[in-house]
């Protein structure tokens, strides 16, 4: 094997090993961009005394479709839910419902790439978070929701 022989094939080989990293990196980065974007949202409640919770729920949804995720929330504590996506100019729903449907939410705020609700639970219960991401662009966008209580 002569020396360009085999440095090409160690250049062919780091080559090909970096696109696969680049192109994993690429598929999943809206995901975690989302993700980002919501943990973005959730800087000024950790400030106010906000734990995170590391579980949070993500996906990819159609633009405008609604979304639904029951989650447990103990009277006595003050929940906040945080919206992020990796996609640009969306609009976004996000509100808690009780049991019977009745919205519950304290403050909600939208801006850019995430948004936030607030809530205190009446009684301790499963409730809804039902949440939309619109874009006038994007027909599948991607999205993560995480929350936090304190």
């Amino acid at each position: 094997m002569t020396f360009y022989t085999r440095h090409f094939r160690q250049y062919s080989a780091a080559l090909a090993f970096a696109a696969m990293c680049f192109t994993a990196t690429l598929s999943h980065a809206t995901v975690d961009d989302a993700h980002g974007f919501a943990m973005e949202a959730a800087m000024p409640f950790v400030e106010q005394g906000f734990i995170v919770r590391e579980d949070y729920w993500n996906g990819e949804v159609k633009s405008g479709q609604k979304l639904m995720i029951k989650h447990q929330m103990f009277k006595g504590n003050e929940y906040a839910f945080w919206l992020g996506t990796a996609n640009e100019d969306v609009t976004f729903e996000l509100k808690v419902l009780d049991e019977k449907g009745k919205e519950i939410t304290i403050d909600s705020k939208s801006s850019g790439m995430f948004a936030s609700v607030r809530v205190n639970p009446p009684k301790t219960g499963t409730y809804s978070i039902v949440f939309s991401v619109t874009s006038k662009k994007e027909v599948g966008l991607f999205w993560a929701l995480a929350y936090g209580y304190r």
